[in-house]
């Protein structure tokens, strides 16, 4: 039990208080150093960030061959044909003389509207329409089960019994298989899958990749049962000319919108509507050209009761489906697209004209602004690394600017606490070794010669307008004679590429943003091996500061402990001098009572 000072009248709570408080001071200093260190090492994480953040930007960027020896197209009429250039593109022009004819895709319409009376309610159930030609249901029963591997198989349990191929509809993915009784030779197998009535199961001629979706639609004709289905399939043909065949089950359940979102997805590769004004259906390939071997007549061949007279694209005359046909430096030939590539040049063509009428020439040259906002990019990165880093390292630092305590902040303003706060955070990382011979290496990268070869243009950054500023007080940032950087890309880019991004089994032989690449990886590790936060040491017990921190945690559990056993002394010892004086004025009082009582 705590007595409060009634019997010595001193104020018992503030005393203990103000000894507690001393006794309190290296917990405090404690405390001190833990947010020191805490500061300390977001300061060293926001340089790793950056680093890491640089050194993934050169990889982005400079070491690209794409952006360090981009080139860009010209063409002489973009309204005829237009054009890219890919940095691969050769010096080489083209001069088109021709374009007879531009590639187009294959499309086909109903022939006729396909309702009979009352026009079609896409949104409503086939079996409940009215259609003008055919009579394409049959009845029966239709059974649908969809799995999804769970692992890599060929052969996969069905619940249901399976009538012969013809009557099932294998999807994988929502690609179709051709359903067999024996699997075909060589790559045809691996588009079918044979049916095992004995063992219940679908055998793939390819392994199935695990968590593919088989959907496996099976229809048995009857005349008393209760589904109403057609069968209907569209084959294409691919750029080898190979028929692509797609099988659709519909039932009278489906809505005509259902129908034309499942060949809209399918692997046919084309596009369908319903066109309610004319009442048709209209369907395209999406992919323009002809594809169709010799003796096929159509790029769209329909089949199925469904597609041939309910819909009306049987006898329906196709259009389209042509090849672009142009004559290029004197040589005519063809291309299923109206987009191209020749030597890296990449044109589209956009009209026609004859022999004569017009001539269109497309060129590639370097393109140089490119190139030079690539190098700017870097050079201003590297920059602002530099003016960080240098600032960390030459921030003053102020030894009686101890991080506050409580107590101290409760005594001072925002702003006060801000202003402290500041110098209390300043030099930190003043000269510190690591961050010093870290950008030390970088300095040596920038300026050390590169071995890009005898016959190379360029081996020193100097000699494309790249040097250190005069201003020594810039610690090492670099600036750029944009006159002669551009000069140096058009002699030669190339060469100005291997000058940054050149490697070899040497350092003399790596280019220089490779060697800043390599050294800002070395300089990552070293950080976050003393302050964490990258290279996955997220946890006190895998970094230097980090266990620093653990120890002091540590000493101040301990110190807490002792404190409490402290506090506990002083109010026993204040508890028993109370109860003394108690004591003693209680005797006091009974020895003036026995000797003037009588009074």
């Amino acid at each position: 039990m705590r007595l409060s000072g009634f019997a010595t009248g001193m104020d018992i709570n503030q005393m203990v208080q103000d000894l507690m408080r001393a006794e309190r001071m290296p917990m405090d200093r404690m405390k001190q150093d833990q947010q020191q260190i805490e500061w300390k090492m977001e300061q060293f994480r926001e340089i790793n960030l950056k680093l890491d953040t640089f050194r993934t930007n050169i990889f982005d960027t400079i070491l690209r061959r794409s952006n360090m020896t981009a080139k860009k197209a010209s063409s002489t009429n973009d309204q005829l044909v237009s054009a890219t250039a890919a940095a691969t593109a050769s010096g080489a022009s083209f001069r088109l003389s021709e374009v007879r004819q531009l590639a187009s895709a294959a499309s086909n319409a109903s022939a006729d509207p396909i309702s009979d009376g009352s026009k079609i309610d896409p949104a409503k159930p086939l079996k409940d329409q009215n259609f003008a030609e055919g009579s394409f249901w049959q009845t029966g029963i239709v059974n649908r089960q969809v799995i999804t591997v769970d692992q890599k198989h060929t052969n996969i349990d069905l619940n249901q019994e399976l009538g012969n191929p013809d009557s099932v509809v294998v999807k994988v993915n929502g690609v179709s298989y051709k359903v067999v009784e024996e699997f075909g030779e060589g790559n045809i197998r691996a588009t079918q899958v044979m049916i095992d009535k004995e063992n219940g199961q679908l055998v793939f001629g390819k392994e199935l990749a695990a968590k593919a979706k088989v959907e496996v639609t099976a229809f048995t004709e009857d005349e008393n049962g209760p589904d109403q289905f057609a069968a209907a399939s569209i084959t294409t043909f691919n750029a080898n000319g190979e028929a692509v065949t797609e099988t659709f089950m519909i039932t009278g359940n489906q809505t005509l919108s259902q129908v034309i979102a499942d060949m809209n997805k399918s692997a046919a590769g084309i596009n369908v509507f319903y066109d309610d004004f004319s009442d048709k259906i209209a369907v395209s390939r999406t992919s323009t050209g002809q594809f169709r071997p010799e003796g096929e007549e159509r790029e769209l061949v329909f089949q199925g009761a469904f597609f041939t007279e309910a819909l009306q694209l049987g006898a329906a005359p196709e259009r389209g489906g042509t090849n672009a046909e142009f004559t290029v430096n004197g040589l005519t030939t063809h291309r299923h697209s109206n987009t191209f590539t020749m030597n890296g040049v990449t044109m589209t063509l956009q009209g026609t004209f004859l022999e004569g009428e017009n001539s269109v020439t497309i060129g590639a040259s370097t393109d140089t602004d490119k190139i030079m906002d690539t190098i700017k990019g870097f050079v201003e990165e590297y920059n602002e690394l530099v003016d960080l880093v240098n600032e960390k390292l030459g921030q003053e630092f102020y030894r009686d600017y101890r991080p506050l305590t409580d107590d101290q902040k409760d005594a001072m303003t925002d702003r006060e606490i801000e202003r402290w706060e500041e110098r209390a955070m300043s030099g930190l990382l003043r000269n510190d070794r690591t961050l010093r011979s870290g950008f030390n290496t970088f300095r040596m990268d920038m300026y050390t010669p590169v071995n890009t070869g005898a016959d190379a243009s360029f081996n020193q950054l100097a000699q494309i307008g790249i040097s250190t500023t005069s201003n020594y007080r810039d610690g090492g940032k670099l600036e750029i004679n944009e006159d002669k950087l551009q000069k140096a890309i058009d002699t030669d880019a190339e060469a100005v590429f291997q000058l940054f991004a050149g490697d070899g089994p040497t350092q003399a032989d790596k280019g220089v943003a490779r060697r800043v690449r390599e050294s800002a990886n070395g300089l990552i590790d070293q950080v976050s091996r003393r302050a964490g936060g990258l290279r996955g040491r997220n946890l006190n017990h895998q970094f230097a500061l980090g266990r620093e921190l653990n120890s002091l945690d540590d000493k101040i559990s301990n110190f807490e402990r002792r404190m409490q056993q402290v506090e506990q002394r002083y109010w026993a010892q204040f508890t028993a001098m109370e109860k003394a004086v108690a004591k003693a004025n209680s005797q006091a009082e009974s020895l003036f009572a026995s000797l003037y009582g009588g009074m």
